[in-house]
Parts: C-alpha cells; structure tokens; sequence
C-alpha cells in the first residue's frame, strides 16, 4: 500500500501550490532582461459622408533592459534593439522594419528611426517600484503613432503598477491604476484594474504565479472650466500574466482594451461624427535573461571605484553619437 502522505503530496502538487508567494519586480545588476511587446490595434474613425474608416496597425518592439547599481537602487537602461511596424488604412499598406535597409524609408522610418535610436533609462528601489525616468525628455518623433514620451513611460510602468509588491496567497487580489496615453488622439484612459492570483503552478521546474486581470475606466477628468475634454468610455479591460516567482519578471502577460472616444454631449450610434472605437490587444514576452559583458559588480559593497563615472561617460559618448546620427541626417536631407 502506497504511503499516506506520499499520496497526499501528490495531489496537492498536482493541484498547485497554495502557500504565499511574493509578487514583486526584480532586476539583478549586470543582467540584460530582453522583451517583446507586441501591440496590435484597430480603429473606425467616422468622416463626414464617407462613414467609418478603419486602420490598423501592428507594432512589434524587441528591448534590452541592462540593468545596474544606482545610488537610490537600480538602474535599468532601455534600449530598442528591433522596431517593426505595419499600418494599414483603406487599402494602403505601409511598414518599416528596423533591421531592413528596404524598410526604413518613408513615412514611418521618418517617425520611427528616431525611436530605434533612444535609449532612456528606470530608476527602482529595493522594493521593485520606480523612483523616476531618465532621458525620455529626448525622445523625438513617433509621438503621431502612440509612442511617444508619455506612451514609453507607461511602458515602463505598467508592469510594476500592476504587482502588489507583497505576499499573497491563491484567491487574493488587488487594485491598480494604469493611464493609457493614445497619442495624437489626445485622450487619456485610466482604468482601475482588478487582478487576482488564481494559482500558483510548476512549470519547467519554476514556480508560476497565474494572474487574472480586469478592469474598468475610472470618470474622465475634466478642464479647468469643470467640462469633459473627451469621452473615454472602455467596454472591455482584461487580461493575464504568468509571473515567475523566483525571477520576479513576467514570463508572458496579454492585456486586450476595447474603448470608445468622443466628444461630449455626442449621440451614442455607431458611427457617429466625433465617435471613434479603439481596440488594442498587447502581450509582452520575456525571451531571454543573459549575462552583461564587462558589467560592473552587482554587489553594492563591491563597486569598483570610478564605476560611477566610467558609466556617466559611456552615456555622455551615446549622447554625442546620437547628436552626431541626428546632425548627419539633417545634412543628407538639406543636399538632396
């Protein structure tokens, strides 16, 4: 007869564990953690007399997250090591892929190249929450295509927004706010998300924290005047993530927004003027962690003296390689 208790940590393990975990962001210094986000949307913009145009528009960005000491914590530098990008409307087809010669001209390689070419950078403390961002101020162009400034920032953000930073148990949940710039649109959704800890499983040795995700628009705010800028009205916010526990990275999230904008005081049919449905699906992937090459130490206590200021002047170098790229442009362009 097979031993009570053996059988009895079997089921359990095959049910998941239902212990406590820690859900919370971590980065370890002289790692590189290199993601995709994928981002897919849709819109029917209503014109007058030609009804609803629909575009669509896929982006797909591979990013490196080179992560390092900071005096306040950690230091995770952001840098686009593929860009690509297909936008269709009526019939027009136009793409751009960083690391495609044939792929970089046109109108999305004038707004894009910039965005292959910036880097900026996160600062977290020891608890996985970001303190600040460095050098989106520099960002230029692509802001007319959602991925400007503001779009990288809540970016960034938005992984660590959605972790409790704390223990929970299966069954748990949480509250968190998420602002969704839309670019040239010139709205904002906010929307309070719910999440919810269904389980805690193995996979491929790792122990995996299996989240829920929805969510609903928080009111509009309005103008100095008390008047509503624009109607957001979100219909749909869900979403998942498996986080790895150990790691304390997502391994895979997807979220899907479904919204509508319009001006105030505007009948609600479909295809109404000033009426505009938006439906964004994004999925994030982490497909690798790897070692950095000549990284400093990753232990504060064993800093190197002048690590600090060797890392100052490897920006101040990116920084003038960049103007230099940007000075080389503006030169080809006034010869032609």
């Amino acid at each position: 007869m097979p031993n009570a208790f053996a059988v009895l940590f079997l089921v359990f393990a095959s049910a998941g564990f239902t212990g406590a975990v820690e859900l919370k962001l971590k980065w370890e210094p002289g790692k590189r953690y290199v993601f995709e986000n994928l981002s897919e949307s849709s819109a029917k913009m209503p014109l007058p007399g030609q009804g609803l145009i629909e575009t669509k528009g896929k982006l797909i960005l591979q990013v490196q997250n080179d992560v390092s000491v900071h005096e306040q914590g950690i230091r995770v530098a952001h840098a686009f090591s593929s860009v690509k990008m297909r936008q269709e409307m009526q019939g027009l087809v136009m793409e751009y892929d960083s690391a495609n010669p044939a792929k970089r001209a046109g109108l999305l390689g004038q707004v894009l190249q910039p965005l292959v070419e910036t880097e900026f950078a996160a600062i977290y403390n020891e608890n996985g929450e970001i303190l600040k961002t460095e050098g989106l101020e520099a960002v230029q162009g692509a802001g007319q295509l959602g991925i400007g400034k503001a779009e990288l920032d809540s970016m960034v953000r938005q992984v660590s927004s959605l972790l409790p930073g704390r223990e929970v148990k299966a069954g748990d949940t949480w509250n968190a706010d998420v602002k969704l710039p839309m670019g040239a649109v010139g709205a904002e959704a906010e929307i309070t998300y719910t999440l919810k800890l269904e389980e805690i499983l193995k996979q491929d040795g790792r122990e995996m924290a299996r989240i829920s995700i929805s969510g609903k628009a928080k009111p509009p705010e309005k103008d100095e005047d008390g008047e509503k800028v624009l109607d957001v009205v979100v219909s749909n916010a869900a979403g998942a993530m498996m986080f790895d526990v150990a790691l304390g990275q997502p391994v895979e999230s997807s979220t899907t927004v479904e919204l509508e904008i319009g001006l105030p005081g505007v009948p609600q049919a479909e295809g109404a003027p000033g009426k505009m449905p938006l439906k964004t699906v994004s999925v994030l992937k982490l497909i690798a962690v790897e070692a950095l090459k000549n990284s400093p130490a990753s232990e504060k206590g064993n800093a190197k003296p002048g690590a600090e200021s060797a890392a100052r002047d490897s920006q101040a170098d990116k920084k003038a390689r960049r103007k230099a790229r940007r000075e080389k442009r503006k030169a080809e362009k006034a010869s032609r």
